[in-house]
C-alpha cells in the first residue's frame, strides 16, 4: 500500500471523473450491504484475497463474488513519524463470460493515525477487467488484470492521482496440494511508474485449509521489499476467511502490513 499523500480537496472535487468514481465507490458499498439477499454458490471460485497478486481463475458467466477486508492494516515509521492505517477494502467481482470478469473495488472506509492527527472516511475506488488466458497444460494457468484507479477518497486517505495498472499471474500446480505462483505488475500514476514482482509458494492445501509464503519487490516510484505468509480457512465451498501479514525488509518499505478478510461467492 502506498504511503498516503496530501492533495487539495478543491482539485479533487472539481474533476467529473472523480465525482463519477465516488458514485461508483458508494455503489460498491451499497452492494456490500445488500449481499445477504443472494444465495451462496454451490461451488466457490478461487478468490483474489489474500496475497500480493491475484488468482488466475475468473468467475463463471453470471457468477458474483464479494471480498471484504475486516480491515487490512499497515504500520510504518518515516522520518520519525509513526503512522497506522486500517482499510476496509471492498471488491465486487462479476463473471461476464468468454473467460472475462468485471471487478469494482473501493477502500470503503479507512482510518489513518499519523503523528498526532487522526483521519477517517472513504478511500480510492477502481474498476478492473480480468481475462483468463488459454493454457495447453492442466497444471498451468494464467490471467491478466487491467485496473484503473481514481482518487475518490479524502486527501489524507488517497494516493492522490489517477492510476493505470496491468498485472499478470501465472500459477503451476505441484503434487500433494502444493503450488507456485509468479505475479508481475506495471503501474503508472501521476507520480511516475512502478514495477512489482512477487513469487509465492503454497506449501499446504486441503479441502478446508491452505497456507503460503510470499515475497514482494517494487521498483520505480516505490521501492518496497517485503516478505510474509498467509492462510485461508474455507468455511464452505463458497465462503472463506483469510489472514496474512507482510514484513518490510528495507527502510523505504512499510514496517508491517496485515490482512484479515472474508469472501463469498453467489449464484
Amino acid at each position: 500500500m502506498q504511503t498516503p499523500v496530501t492533495r487539495s480537496p478543491t482539485t479533487l472535487s472539481g474533476d467529473p471523473g472523480v465525482r463519477a468514481a465516488r458514485w461508483l465507490g458508494r455503489a460498491v458499498l451499497a452492494s456490500a450491504l445488500a449481499w445477504p439477499v443472494l444465495a451462496l454458490a454451490d461451488d466457490g471460485p478461487s478468490f483474489d484475497r489474500p496475497g500480493i497478486g491475484f488468482a488466475t481463475e475468473v468467475l463463471a458467466p453470471g457468477g458474483i463474488a464479494w471480498e471484504q477486508g475486516l480491515p487490512d492494516y499497515t504500520r510504518d515509521r518515516q522520518d520519525g513519524v509513526r503512522s497506522e492505517q486500517y482499510v476496509a477494502d471492498s471488491l465486487l467481482r462479476v463473471g461476464l463470460g468468454a473467460n472475462l470478469e468485471l471487478q469494482l473495488g473501493s477502500d470503503s472506509y479507512a482510518w489513518l493515525h499519523e503523528g498526532g492527527a487522526h483521519t477517517h472516511g472513504g478511500g480510492d475506488s477502481h474498476v478492473a477487467l480480468k481475462l483468463q488466458l488459454p493454457s495447453q497444460q492442466d497444471s498451468f494457468s494464467w490471467a491478466v488484470l487491467g485496473t484503473y484507479t481514481v482518487p475518490t477518497g479524502k486527501p489524507a486517505l488517497s494516493d492522490g492521482g489517477h492510476a493505470r495498472e496491468l498485472g499478470v499471474t501465472g500459477a503451476w500446480d505441484l503434487a500433494q496440494g502444493r503450488s507456485v505462483s509468479l505475479y508481475a505488475d506495471y503501474e503508472n500514476d501521476d507520480q511516475g511508474h512502478t514495477w512489482t514482482f512477487s513469487p509465492s509458494y503454497t506449501f499446504y492445501d486441503d479441502t478446508r485449509f491452505s497456507s503460503y509464503v510470499e515475497a514482494g519487490l517494487s521498483t520505480g516510484t516505490e521501492h518496497d521489499r517485503v516478505a510474509g505468509a498467509g492462510g485461508i480457512w474455507k468455511l464452505s465451498d463458497a465462503v472463506q476467511l483469510d489472514l496474512s501479514f507482510l514484513r518490510g525488509l528495507t527502510a523505504a518499505s512499510p514496517d508491517w502490513q496485515a490482512g484479515f478478510g472474508v469472501a463469498f461467492a453467489f449464484r
